[in-house]
């Protein structure tokens, strides 16, 4: 499954950290991978996420559940979900990357994410841009 959302509030790198301990902790109990990227655009004061999530499709329906209702973002939107043969992050139990103008000028098209005229409706009718997306930043690690 691969959704995007707007951060309630821009969040620090210590709230990134304590997202990510907790998620991967999570993760790894029930064998869930994944990668989330968290765009914070300095100009809008938004920040926005991008996250795949790959397992069971049980255990990768729970836990979104228990996203979409985090209150800390809002406008949670699924950009797609199915049945894939093999995980593309299959050793992390949530990579992460924190990215800002610099990295996303290496992507022509995405510069907006995280920006405060970002359109997360917009971006949905494409989990293909999405997946695009997250694999450069996996293949960049």
């Amino acid at each position: 499954m691969i959704y995007v959302s707007q951060a309630e509030n821009p969040m620090d790198t210590s709230e990134l950290e304590e997202l990510l301990l907790k998620s991967r902790n999570w993760n790894s109990s029930k064998s869930l991978t994944g990668l989330l990227i968290y765009r914070y655009s300095s100009e809008g004061k938004s920040g926005h996420f991008i996250q795949m999530l790959e397992g069971d499709k049980s255990e990768v329906e729970f836990i979104y559940d228990k996203i979409r209702r985090d209150k800390r973002h809002h406008t949670v939107l699924v950009l797609g979900a199915g049945t894939i043969e093999n995980r593309m992050f299959s050793e992390w139990a949530m990579g992460f990357k924190n990215i800002n103008d610099e990295t996303l000028s290496d992507l022509p098209g995405h510069a907006r994410l995280g920006e405060e005229t970002f359109n997360p409706a917009k971006f949905q009718q494409s989990n293909v841009e999405g997946l695009k997306l997250l694999k450069f930043f996996h293949s960049a690690s």
